[in-house]
C-alpha cells in the first residue's frame, strides 16, 4: 500500500509547514501533493514557495496564489509581490489547476477549491448538488471516485454511495482547530485494480508563538488578523 500526502494552504506559516514535513517524514509517504494557497497572509511566501518546490511532487494553484502571481487586487498583494520576487510569480501562475491519479481503481481528483476554477468556493453545508459536483471534471467528461480539496481551511469527509469528497485542512491557517492539518491517501497508487485505499487526516501540533514571533518582526499586512487567526482558528480577516 502506498501513501500519498496531500497538503494545502501552507499560507507562508513556516513553523506549521516544517511541523508538518516533519511528520510526514516519519511515515512513510511515496508522494507530496500541495493543493495550493503556499502564500499570502503568512510572512513568509517567499520561502514557503521554495521548500513547497524542493519537497512536493505536484504542486497546483490556489485562489492566493492566482490573485497575487496576477495582481488582481490593489493594496497589499503589492506587499507578497514584491516579497516573492517575478521568477516566484511567474512559476505560481504557471501551475495547474488539479491532478488526477488512479488509487486501488477509484479516480482520484485532487483540486484547490472547485474542479471548475480556484475561486468557487464549497462548504459542507453546501447543498447537496453543489457538493455532488465536486466529482465532475471541468469538462464533465467523468466523474471522480475520490475528489480532494483545500481553500476552507477545515477538514471533513462525505460519503456520496461510493464516492468520497473530503477536504484537507490547512496547515497554516487553521479555521477548526489551531493546529495543523493535512491528509494521507492510502492504496495502491496508479493501479486500475479494485483494491482496499483510505483517507486519513492527520493533526499536528507546532510553535505557534514562533510563527506569531516572525509575523510581528515583518511588516506584514493585517497582521493582527493573521495572528489572531493563528491563535484562535476564528476567520476574522478583512478583504486585501
Amino acid at each position: 500500500m502506498d501513501k500519498i500526502a496531500v497538503i494545502s494552504d501552507v499560507h507562508g506559516n513556516l513553523p506549521a509547514l516544517y511541523a508538518v514535513l516533519d511528520d510526514i517524514a516519519q511515515r512513510s509517504v511515496k508522494k507530496i501533493i500541495c493543493l495550493g494557497d503556499i502564500i499570502g497572509k503568512g510572512p513568509d511566501s517567499k520561502e514557503a514557495i521554495d521548500i513547497c518546490r524542493k519537497k512536493c511532487d505536484v504542486i497546483i494553484k490556489g485562489n492566493w496564489d492566482d490573485m497575487i502571481a496576477n495582481n488582481t487586487r490593489e493594496g497589499a498583494i503589492d506587499w507578497y509581490r514584491k516579497e516573492i520576487g517575478e521568477e516566484r510569480l511567474e512559476y505560481l501562475d504557471s501551475l495547474p489547476i488539479s491532478t488526477e491519479f488512479m488509487l486501488s481503481g477509484k479516480c482520484v481528483n485532487l483540486f484547490h477549491a472547485h474542479p471548475t476554477g480556484v475561486y468557487r468556493r464549497v462548504h459542507p453545508d453546501y447543498p447537496i448538488e453543489e457538493r455532488f459536483a465536486m466529482f465532475s471534471y471541468k469538462d464533465n467528461s467523468k466523474m471522480a471516485d475520490i475528489a480532494g480539496y483545500g481553500d476552507i481551511h477545515m477538514q471533513y469527509i462525505q460519503y456520496f454511495d461510493d464516492r468520497a469528497l473530503f477536504n484537507t485542512g490547512s496547515i497554516g491557517n487553521p479555521m477548526d482547530i489551531p493546529q495543523a492539518a493535512y491528509a494521507i491517501l492510502e492504496g495502491n497508487y496508479g493501479s486500475n485494480k479494485t483494491g482496499g485505499y483510505s483517507i486519513n487526516f492527520v493533526r499536528v501540533p507546532y510553535d505557534i508563538e514562533e510563527a506569531v514571533r516572525i509575523a510581528e518582526q515583518k511588516d506584514l499586512p493585517q497582521k493582527e488578523c493573521y495572528v489572531s487567526e493563528i491563535r484562535t482558528a476564528v476567520y476574522i480577516r478583512r478583504k486585501l
